[in-house]
């Protein structure tokens, strides 16, 4: 034993003064324990000083403090003196907590050495306290730090072979709180590839040459979840050999996710900035950007071909110089509440003067650019020269007017010709009844036979031809009345065949004495086109039916065409149902011209045609046409 030792031993037997000052300059109080009367313990009055405490008034008994003790941490305590008592290798030592006079918390280690007796029974229990209130104070600052910034700790020992992880890094890593890691463990953490070989790396540099790192990489939380972390590693080299390894690690995947995703926009962005530019140089419109005051700062070439100004020529203009007078007032209110913000766009057509002199025709699109605080960035103007298109519409215009006089001329040829055959067609149908009177027995021959019908369908053909020529002028004078019975049923008679075939069942309540006013020529092919076109979209899922009835509203007959089709969606469709060549369902023999026809005739009759569908439950067809009481039926046919 070193002399000095030696000398400090013999000083605290002989002074007691030594052991005093010891104890109050070392320790935040002493205690003795009497382990065979446990009810009796000694405790130095410096400890009820820091709880708070006259020591005068506290009694030597166990029951003082384990009265103040956190009752968690005394089973703990007791829990650790049972196995200290049992095997002197097992420490007691822990840091508990007690409460102040005051009531706020007061931290203590708490530290024992059991006093034996010759057969190793301990008989007594030697102890110091040493406050640590500030220390775990400053702890709990640091982890509610650590947890608000997700940042937890780790650490490899070399030596024992041992790595440890704190809470909130198993908390980040998304394991189990009782987990215990291994380096292999730590490492799977890390997918094959570039994550892993970097980590690699650093963590064979810090070993060989002692070098720190700090890497941000993804970890594999589960085959379908990674998140990002920060990770910072610090070699311990104990005699040039790294001992240890520890850190933090820093769950930074919200962060990461932002930034890549920011990454992703700005590339976007820059992508979308390279688009646009490129679009603009080479639209194949015009296309300019101005200021707010109406001043060109950049156009495209295909803007300087409309107008014939060069760039650098347009940059010293405004809109308003080359502007049709005429068009800039109303170009100029509408810009003006652009600049407003009452509109954020707007459409126009108006004239500009090309550099030459003449005009030029233009449709004009504008819209404005605004930043987050809706300050103005800049004016985009598009413009399309419809100079061409112009002229085409007024080329077209002049067509219009000759095919319209060339129309009238058709129409009188058309009358001159149906007037012209059908004085032929009389004549010849005299001469046969002459030559029958003159001859009965013509009429038994084959040859009579076959020119008595071909004279009948010349005759009905001339008649179909002057009905149609009489349309557009003399309409009303040739109307007739019709037995609309009888042109139901010659029609249901034509689609019979397909009907059956498509398993339609056609129904007829029109009553036998039904006039209407019409053409026959016109009245068959509207009925026509009703039928077939509710045989062609029946609907598969139901038994098919197409149901024909009347009834009179104020002058009209109404003849109304109810099926249980597929039906229309009038709300898209309704505005071009009687477009021409306008179609709405996938029917392979679909034209769209039927029902362009078929309001073309009825509104030649002076009628009009309304429409009741619903999409998958049927359609009602309501055609009126005048209704004509007083005139004798032609049963056509």
């Amino acid at each position: 034993m070193n002399y000095l030792h030696k000398e400090l031993y013999n000083l605290l037997i002989s002074d007691h003064h030594i052991f005093d000052f010891i104890r109050e300059s070392a320790l935040d109080g002493l205690w003795y324990w009497d382990v065979e009367n446990p009810e009796n313990e000694w405790m130095d009055g410096k400890f009820w000083t820091t709880l708070g405490y006259d020591p005068e008034q506290m009694p030597h008994k166990s029951s003082a403090w384990q009265d103040i003790i956190h009752q968690d941490d005394l089973k703990v305590a007791l829990e650790n003196f049972k196995k200290h008592c049992e095997d002197p290798n097992h420490p007691y030592d822990q840091i508990v907590r007690y409460k102040h006079k005051n009531g706020h918390t007061i931290w203590v280690r708490c530290r024992g050495m059991a006093i034996r007796d010759h057969n190793g029974k301990a008989i007594r229990l030697l102890g110091a306290h040493n406050e640590v209130s500030a220390l775990k104070k400053h702890e709990e600052i640091l982890k509610r730090c650590n947890s608000a910034a997700s940042i937890g700790y780790w650490e490899i020992d070399f030596i024992s072979e041992k790595v440890l992880w704190s809470t909130l890094t198993k908390e980040i890593l998304e394991v189990e709180r009782d987990f215990t890691p291994t380096i292999n463990e730590t490492l799977a953490f890390f997918s094959e590839g570039k994550s892993k070989t970097s980590l690699l790396n650093a963590y064979q540099n810090a070993i060989s040459k002692g070098e720190s790192y700090e890497l941000e990489l993804p970890i594999s939380i589960s085959k379908e979840k990674t998140k990002w972390v920060k990770i910072v590693g610090i070699p311990q080299i104990t005699a040039n050999k790294c001992t240890q390894i520890y850190g933090t690690v820093q769950d930074i995947d919200l962060r990461k996710t932002n930034e890549l995703k920011l990454r992703e926009e700005r590339e976007k962005l820059r992508i979308s900035e390279e688009s646009f530019r490129a679009n603009f140089e080479h639209a194949a419109i015009g296309m300019a950007i101005l200021n707010e005051k109406g001043q060109w700062l950049k156009v495209n070439n295909k803007l300087c071909e409309i107008v014939g100004y060069s760039q650098e020529e347009l940059r010293q203009l405004t809109f308003q110089d080359i502007t049709f007078p005429a068009d800039l007032d109303a170009d100029l209110v509408l810009f003006q509440e652009l600049m407003d913000g009452k509109r954020d766009h707007y459409q126009m057509e108006k004239r500009y003067f090309h550099k030459d002199g003449h005009i030029i025709y233009i449709i004009l699109a504008v819209s404005i650019v605004r930043n987050n605080e809706g300050k103005i960035l800049y004016v985009v103007s598009q413009i399309i020269d419809i100079s061409e298109l112009k002229e085409a519409k007024n080329k077209i215009h002049s067509l219009l007017k000759t095919s319209q006089e060339q129309n009238n001329r058709l129409k009188n040829f058309a009358h001159i010709v149906s007037h012209n055959l059908r004085s032929h067609s009389s004549n010849i149908g005299f001469m046969i009844d002459l030559l029958t009177n003159e001859n009965e027995k013509l009429t038994e021959k084959e040859e009579y036979k076959l020119l008595k019908t071909a004279s009948n369908n010349l005759a009905q053909t001339i008649q179909h031809l002057n009905e149609v020529a009489m349309i557009q002028t003399t309409l009303e004078e040739n109307l007739q009345a019709i037995s609309l019975s009888n042109s139901i049923k010659s029609a249901i008679e034509n689609v019979a065949a397909i009907a059956d075939a498509a398993q339609v069942k056609i129904i007829n309540e029109i009553k036998p004495d039904e006039v209407i006013l019409g053409l026959p020529a016109y009245i068959d092919s509207i009925v026509l086109n009703l039928l077939t076109n509710g045989i062609k979209y029946r609907s598969e899922n139901v038994d098919s039916y197409i149901k024909i009835s009347s009834f009179h509203s104020m002058q009209y007959k109404v003849i109304l065409f109810e099926d249980n089709g597929k039906g229309i969606d009038l709300e898209q469709y309704g505005s071009q149902l009687f477009g021409m060549y306008k179609t709405f369902h996938r029917h392979p023999e679909a034209r769209g011209i039927g029902l362009f026809i078929t309001k073309s005739q009825i509104e030649a009759l002076g009628g009009r045609i309304e429409v009741e569908s619903e999409v998958n439950k049927g359609s009602k067809f309501k055609i009126y046409l005048k209704n004509e009481k007083d005139k004798k039926p032609m049963y056509h046919r």
